[in-house]
């Protein structure tokens, strides 16, 4: 079967197939970090729909505070009610690294933050460490998964 001059083959992709170019290294990793600063801000201005539209529906959370393993928005909404309705929370980031997937483009963030809140005239303080994953997901970096445990 001949082709004619102006019959593209079929195998060939057309500027609407090709596939989009993937973030750089520095694009992942940017997009990841302000995501998580606009985490610790939320959870410091007890912002609970701000803080849950960062994660992703599918998302899991490992939580500080609790033994259950959150895996919707409803029972992350659940963990966040409580959480955030300590008086005078505040979350500070520590030191963090990242990571980034070659493959995939997603973002690994693994460090430690503390939580501090009031308890009556009691100053509570809580040392954690977390790991956070990232990904872009219809061209906003969402939290993926979160996994959060309370130094010892």
């Amino acid at each position: 079967m001949t082709q004619t001059p102006d019959a593209a083959p079929a195998l060939i992709p057309t500027p609407s197939s090709t596939p989009e170019a993937k973030p750089s290294v520095a694009q992942c990793e940017a997009g990841a970090t302000r995501t998580l600063q606009r985490w610790a801000e939320a959870i410091s201005r007890a912002d609970a729909p701000a803080l849950l539209a960062l994660y992703a529906d599918d998302a899991i959370l490992v939580p500080t505070v609790s033994n259950a393993i959150r895996g919707t928005q409803a029972a992350r909404e659940d963990y966040f009610r409580d959480f955030l309705s300590r008086e005078g929370l505040d979350c500070q980031l520590g030191e963090y690294t990242r990571r980034v997937s070659h493959k995939l483009g997603t973002v690994v963030v693994g460090g430690h933050y503390f939580f501090r809140y009031r308890d009556g005239s009691e100053r509570i303080t809580i040392p954690a460490r977390f790991l956070f994953t990232f990904e872009e997901i219809e061209g906003e970096w969402k939290i993926t998964s979160h996994h959060s445990s309370q130094l010892a």
